[in-house]
């Protein structure tokens, strides 16, 4: 009995080691200038979601916008996630850890705060050609989020 046990011990902290081994992203700094060439210089398609470690309708709706930039990167869009903790880089990286976020997420503080005048989060940034053309203030179903980029990739 004690060796299927030292098995099953031995099976999971395999296991755990094989999830572990997965590359996670890592949330970097970015300063004012990176962040003005974010927003105002891409040429395509571009989402940017302004979120928080303490915002929990921002992390409800991470795994959503996993699963629609799995749907969508191969049509071009390009999804940033920008984080407005005061903690630095550090708040965030669990989370994004944690939930296996396959886009980039920088952490850009309280210059974008000011600067975008964020004043709600979760913030989405629907960028065009170096513009903003929407900005979606507030927690949104999959189903919204999944219309409003269909449209703005047509």
């Amino acid at each position: 009995m004690p060796l299927r046990y030292i098995f099953f011990t031995i099976v999971f902290l395999f296991s755990a080691a094989v999830v572990r081994s997965e590359e996670n992203i890592k949330i970097l700094p970015m300063d004012e200038s990176e962040l003005d060439t974010l927003m105002k210089g891409n040429k395509g398609p571009c989402l940017i979601t302004v979120m928080a470690s303490w915002c929990a309708p921002c992390i409800r709706e991470l795994p959503e916008f996993i699963k629609l930039y799995d749907k969508y990167k191969s049509r071009g869009l390009k999804l940033v996630g920008l984080s407005v903790d005061f903690g630095g880089t550090s708040a965030m990286q669990p989370i994004a850890d944690r939930l296996k976020v396959n886009f980039p997420i920088y952490w850009v503080g309280e210059k974008a705060i000011y600067t975008y005048k964020i004043d709600a989060i979760p913030i989405l940034f629907f960028i065009r050609d170096g513009k903003i053309a929407e900005k979606v203030v507030g927690q949104r179903s999959a189903d919204f989020l999944d219309k409003q980029i269909e449209t703005f990739l047509k």
